[in-house]
């Protein structure tokens, strides 16, 4: 008898269990499809903002190299001697080291010395607005259509002999080549396209086992809004017979004249096979999560742990990392190989005096504002911190170009200048910065403190308020 109550109470808690577990799975797909259109909005607006960071490391890569190569005493040797041989060497070496589809060398005049892969060596380019800056001795970087290469990301650069112009030198990464929609869907998991106007240079979509490329805008909608009125365009579209959630924007060069179209989408069929999956995947957990009661009691316990962990790694008075979060986010980041990226140190100046002066109270307001200054400046992906006292630090990984640096500094000196009074007493307080970058070689992180040191002292030493940058590799 008591058997036989055990096994109805077993077969009832089963029986609850199920039909929970049927309730959340109808329940869970009804609202996954009305909270998609907010969802997929959000993710459009990220990928968007990803495209553009792939497109802003790609400028930047192409004008490092190209400011570079035009430095190198190899190539001004070539131009002394006027060796073809070896400037067409020049230019093929240096297509491969920055990952370009063309790479050309050409004199004062804009005649054709040397090429890689585009240009026939004699011809006379074309004097656009983008030659011309570079024959009058500035570096450029832009999207334009440039001759045979179509639609692409170019960077140019000026060639000096004893400080006499002499020529240029162009770097090119085709936007047909695919490489670069390609890095989007590999990122993003979308599909992603590039339009020269309203038809297809680059895409990843695939039809019959080859990309759909030279095919041509079907919805003229999405012309008129992007192309004519420089608009974006979300929403539904059909892609060559198969319906997709889009968002379409103006591909502009820096003079903001429209070249042709960004797309990134996602088939509506995946997404309906998307939110059946996650909805059988709650009904699987539901199940699951009825017998395994014990183990997320665990789980419970462990979490409500984690928060007074994480206490331990927060400076109280600013709410960034403290000294110790830092010293264990670096260990974790450095613990298996060399990084490259660029660390900053940053040290108040007159925040003693500060003190001094106008008491510690207003020297926790200094310093709280500093901290959300470094906090707004910054990357979310970068490692904000204060080390104790009036000492701040920031890591911030991948961040290696030049101009960037120089613009974050430059807010940086700006924002975290403050004149504090009280009565008739007046404190003024700066910060001086010392900043060391990898330039793409892998660095430890005791090798990037040193140099990063060796730079603030060098910007205490030249009167504070200001910073140095130093090269890892130049010690």
């Amino acid at each position: 008898m008591r058997m036989s109550r055990f096994m109805r109470a077993v077969i009832w808690l089963i029986v609850c269990v199920l039909v929970s577990a049927i309730g959340i799975f109808l329940i869970s797909q009804h609202f996954m499809h009305s909270g998609f259109e907010d969802a997929f909005a959000k993710q459009m607006r990220v990928m968007h903002s990803v495209v553009e960071d792939i497109l802003n490391n790609t400028k930047i890569r192409l004008y490092q190299e190209a400011s570079l190569l035009v430095d190198s005493r190899q190539l001004q040797d070539a131009f002394v001697s006027k060796d073809a041989t070896i400037l067409r060497q020049f230019a093929q070496n240096a297509m491969r080291k920055c990952r370009a589809n063309f790479a050309i060398i050409v004199d004062a005049k804009g005649l054709v010395l040397a090429r890689g892969h585009m240009a026939k060596v004699g011809d006379l380019l074309p004097r656009t607005q983008f030659l011309e800056h570079a024959l009058a001795g500035e570096a450029q970087v832009d999207i334009i259509p440039y001759n045979d290469a179509g639609l692409s990301v170019c960077a140019i650069a000026p060639i000096f002999l004893d400080k006499q112009l002499v020529g240029a030198m162009i770097f090119g990464e085709a936007l047909r080549m695919h490489a670069f929609v390609d890095e989007v869907k590999r990122v993003t998991g979308l599909e992603m396209s590039i339009f020269t106007h309203d038809k297809r240079l680059s895409t990843t979509i695939i039809r019959d086992g080859k990309r759909v490329i030279n095919t041509t805008l079907e919805d003229k909608r999405v012309a008129e809004i992007v192309l004519q009125n420089g608009g974006i365009y979300y929403g539904d579209t059909h892609i060559l017979g198969r319906a997709y959630k889009t968002m379409y924007w103006p591909l502009q060069d820096n003079a903001s004249n429209i070249l042709g179209m960004w797309f990134i989408g996602k088939e509506i069929d995946e997404v309906e096979r998307a939110i059946t999956a996650t909805a059988i995947s709650c009904l699987v957990a539901t199940i699951a999560i009825a017998f395994l009661l014990n183990v997320s009691a665990v789980f419970l316990f462990r979490s409500l742990l984690n928060p007074l962990r994480m206490r331990a790694y927060v400076d109280k008075l600013t709410g960034i990392t403290n000294r110790a979060g830092f010293e264990r986010e670096i260990e974790q980041l450095f613990a298996n190989q060399a990084q490259h990226g660029s660390l900053f140190l940053i040290d108040l100046d007159n925040f003693k005096k500060l003190n001094d002066t106008l008491g510690h109270p207003v020297g926790d307001v200094c310093l709280k504002r500093s901290g959300r200054i470094l906090r707004e400046i910054f990357r979310e992906s970068d490692l904000v911190a204060r080390l104790g006292g009036d000492e701040f630090v920031v890591y911030a990984p991948t961040l290696e170009g030049h101009t960037v640096i120089k613009h974050k500094l430059d807010l940086l000196l700006a924002g975290l200048r403050k004149e504090f009074t009280d009565d008739s007493k007046i404190v003024t307080v700066t910060a001086s910065i010392g900043v060391a970058t990898t330039l793409h070689q892998q660095k430890t992180f005791d090798e990037l403190y040193k140099v990063a040191d060796l730079a603030l002292y060098q910007a205490k030493a030249a009167g504070r308020n200001c910073y140095k940058i130093r090269n890892c590799q130049d010690g």
